[in-house]
């Protein structure tokens, strides 16, 4: 309804913005007339504009709050949701996934009916694959990775690049190969420390000479 809206009211707008531009005279008449188009200029534009704001807003806010509001953090006391999670504890998979295939028409915007649904399907059946699809769509990244093992090892299917940025590099660190661990470097023995030369001039007591010193070995 919005995005009719969004047509309807963009298209008045500019239908009336030609027309003001055609208005033309020096004349009183001309000028009320161009001021009476000009009011309705400002009113559709003021509305046109109300409809297309939540697209800016989220194109602009998208990458800053995308991960806090397209996750899974969402409270889950609505809908069909309590009694999927009620069935999916005692075990009821099928109708579990009966009751989150009906959230997710209710309210495909938010993933965990998609989530819950992922994990009660059948391993390998259409159902777990259409999961895995929407789920790949959110921003949650464990939700992500698990959607792409599923989509490429159980169906053979490429998801392909995620839509958000920061999810892509995540997703594409977890399948990064580490690197092997390098040996340790051999370090050579240290040789044998020279002795400082001894002053001949010190003596500890009259009549002492100076014993032999071994130099000593390094460490």
């Amino acid at each position: 309804m919005l995005v009719l809206f969004r047509i309807l009211l963009t298209a008045l707008f500019l239908g009336v913005l030609n027309r003001l531009s055609a208005v033309s005279g020096d004349g009183v008449d001309a000028g009320i007339e161009g001021a009476g188009w000009l009011a309705l200029v400002l009113v559709t534009g003021i509305a046109a504009a109300c409809t297309w704001a939540p697209v800016l807003g989220a194109h602009v806010a998208g990458p800053l709050t995308g991960l806090m509001t397209d996750g899974t953090v969402r409270d889950v006391r609505y809908g069909w949701m309590p009694a999927a999670r009620w069935c999916a504890a005692r075990g009821w998979r099928r109708l579990a996934v009966i009751l989150c295939v009906l959230e997710g028409i209710r309210d495909p915007h938010l993933p965990a009916a998609f989530v819950i649904g992922m994990g009660q399907a059948r391993a390998g059946s259409l159902m777990e694959r259409l999961f895995a699809r929407e789920v790949y769509r959110f921003s949650n990244v464990r939700n992500c990775l698990h959607a792409r093992e599923i989509l490429q090892v159980r169906h053979g299917e490429d998801p392909g690049g995620h839509g958000l940025a920061e999810v892509e590099i995540d997703l594409r660190a977890s399948h990064r190969v580490p690197r092997p661990e390098l040996p340790p470097l051999a370090v050579p023995g240290a040789g044998p420390i020279p002795l400082p030369p001894r002053n001949p001039r010190i003596r500890l007591f009259e009549g002492a000479t100076p014993a032999p010193v071994e130099p000593r070995s390094g460490t």
